[in-house]
């Protein structure tokens, strides 16, 4: 349960941080090319796939810990 709790908090955070990073990327985008950009782009070409990474990155990382953490304690 811990595993898919962290692994759902981290891909939360990567969400915020990919939409802010989307959104952020596209303003500047329509700055510097002087067009109107679709923010929703942000959503569907950073934010996503952003999250995706983290939460399979934490929920690997979060099993290896815990299995770490498990035979740790079944070796003493």
């Amino acid at each position: 349960m811990r595993v898919l709790f962290s692994a759902f908090l981290f891909t939360a955070g990567g969400m915020g941080a990919g939409l802010f990073l989307g959104i952020v990327g596209m303003v500047v985008f329509g700055l510097i090319t002087g067009a109107k950009v679709d923010m929703s782009n942000a959503y569907r070409h950073v934010a996503i796939p952003v999250a995706i990474l983290f939460g399979a990155i934490a929920l690997v990382g979060a099993a290896v810990l815990e299995v770490r953490s498990r035979s740790a304690r079944t070796s003493r």
